[in-house]
């Protein structure tokens, strides 16, 4: 088993430096790490340049989270193709291991793993992460009646190239790509696996504008993703997840919260619908609600 570790950068910051020290203190033994930077303007490539790895640099315009994955695995000399995002930081010195311990069964095609988030998180946030990244690990077999679940994140995972070569990543998709490409491979009958022990430190915070955009892009994207009912069981999961952050803002005791956590829900909601129906809207208006105005130029 060899591993080609590619992660893409843009202006990664200072936290760069902590997910290379994360990476190259492993106790597994890999290739090569390829960093595919689109036009970085801070210190994210003179942190890079600290450590054995591979730099290729490409223009901002040119960056597409599937096309520029793709590009990053036919760099790779490694049959496993291991992603990694700039925030990423792994949490201990297993988490690669980890990573790779499930591909010993050939009918995995993919593994995933946990994202915990970062200690000084806000509470709502850190629920989202919580949530979606249990400590139980999940085998996921059957594409069928899967919805809306995660059952991939390549913020934290490894592929096998062979099967990442057969079905590359969907390169017009805006995001999530690896929620289509999971959903593709499932359907061939592969596995994906969850292992909540590969874990790295990473979260983002997300204000209204940010989460409306986010999943404005979101529901671009399952136009693309061929799940019958998406947009029933977004609400309907959309509603149970609700319910289950009020429950656990309320036991930690931000109550003052509860009002401002119904208004966001909304707001996620209506950005997925608008983005569902982007048909309808025109490019320039589109192009404002995205949080990628150069995907509708």
């Amino acid at each position: 088993m060899t591993i080609s570790i590619i992660i893409l950068t843009k202006n990664a910051g200072d936290v760069f430096k902590s997910v290379l020290d994360g990476i190259f203190t492993q106790n597994i033994k890999f290739l090569e790490v390829i960093i595919v930077d689109s036009g970085s303007k801070d210190n994210t490539l003179k942190i890079a340049k600290e450590y054995p790895v591979k730099i290729i640099e490409i223009q901002p315009e040119e960056f597409g989270h599937g096309i520029t994955r793709n590009f990053g695995a036919s760099l790779a000399k490694g049959n496993h193709i291991v992603y990694l995002t700039q925030d990423a930081i792994p949490n201990d010195i297993n988490w690669l291991k980890e990573l790779m311990e499930p591909f010993k069964d050939s009918n995995i095609a993919g593994v995933y793993g946990r994202q915990i988030p970062k200690k000084d998180e806000n509470i709502i946030d850190k629920f989202f992460y919580l949530s979606l990244y249990s400590d139980k690990d999940i085998m996921w077999k059957n594409h069928k009646n899967l919805g809306v679940d995660t059952i991939f994140s390549d913020v934290n995972s490894a592929i096998r190239k062979d099967i990442l070569l057969k079905y590359p990543f969907d390169n017009d998709i805006i995001v999530s790509e690896d929620h289509e490409w999971a959903h593709r491979v499932l359907k061939e009958d592969y596995a994906i696996f969850y292992n909540s022990k590969a874990s790295v430190v990473h979260s983002h915070s997300y204000n209204l504008k940010n989460a409306f955009k986010r999943h404005f892009d979101i529901g671009v994207s399952y136009n693309k993703i061929s799940i019958v009912g998406t947009t029933y069981r977004f609400i309907k999961k959309g509603i149970q997840s609700h319910l289950r952050e009020q429950s656990f803002i309320i036991k930690n005791g931000y109550f003052y919260l509860v009002s401002y956590c119904i208004i966001k829900d909304i707001f996620k909601l209506m950005a997925f619908m608008l983005g569902k129906n982007e048909r309808l809207l025109p490019k320039v208006v589109k192009a404002k609600l995205s949080n990628y105005e150069r995907y509708w130029i």
